[in-house]
């Protein structure tokens, strides 16, 4: 059953960011396990994870929709992200790597010499572990919780280049490469900068994909959800 849910989860995450299932679309659960050709268990297990992760919503009386996600939403996570992130890439740098840093910058260099030898799903992962070791590497327990529910609760917006663009996955390694340098060199300050310039790129890069996906994203939305997360020392 297991093994189910989570078929029936990515079978349901593709058909909404391949266009298949576009925003604000009603699911029923009986339609998608016909469609699916899956349980209809599985399918709504599939569902209460992805209204967990702000995916989907659930209206009362009214049934299960394809979540409208905004630009402003996105900016949103991105601007507590910013605060976040940013400490722990300046405490973790102020108290030096750790040995499973080390090692996942380790593993993160040989991908970025060859990263087509490497799957978006390998270096998405990847890049989500030295995030996940970053805040280890704080010491800091009420850090690491916060950053964990909020991952979790937004765990499809974090994921998003790895279903629309293996380009865009493969240019986040040199970002997280020279942050892991930063942290093994004790280096705060450029630690918090290189961590804020990431982040600003990883919203742009999210705010194209959700255009992509449907989402109503003026030209100018760019430069207004991205307000607040400038480059400073």
């Amino acid at each position: 059953m297991e093994f189910e849910r989570d078929r029936a989860y990515h079978r349901i995450v593709s058909l909404i960011f391949e266009g298949a299932l576009a925003a604000g679309a009603p699911l029923s659960e009986r339609k998608l396990s016909e469609q699916l050709g899956i349980g209809r268990m599985p399918v709504r297990e599939a569902l209460h994870q992805l209204e967990q992760e702000g995916v989907v919503e659930v209206k009362p009386a009214r049934g299960t929709f394809v979540r409208r996600v905004s630009a402003d939403d996105l900016a949103e996570v991105y601007r507590v992200r910013e605060v976040l992130e940013c400490l722990a890439a300046e405490l973790a740098a102020s108290r030096g790597s750790t040995p499973a840093l080390r090692d996942c910058g380790a593993r993160m260099r040989t991908m970025a010499k060859d990263p087509t030898a490497f799957t978006a799903v390998e270096i998405d992962d990847a890049g989500t572990e030295f995030h996940e070791l970053l805040m280890v590497a704080t010491a800091n327990t009420a850090l690491i919780e916060t950053v964990r529910l909020l991952r979790l609760r937004f765990r499809l917006a974090f994921h998003l280049p790895r279903y629309f663009s293996h380009d865009a996955v493969h240019a986040t390694l040199p970002d997280h490469i020279a942050i892991c340098d930063a942290v093994e060199a004790q280096a705060p300050r450029t630690a918090k900068k290189l961590m804020r310039a990431h982040l600003r790129r990883g919203l742009e890069m999210r705010l194209k994909f959700g255009a992509s996906a449907g989402m109503d994203v003026p030209e100018t939305q760019t430069n207004k959800a991205t307000r607040g997360l400038e480059i400073t020392e």
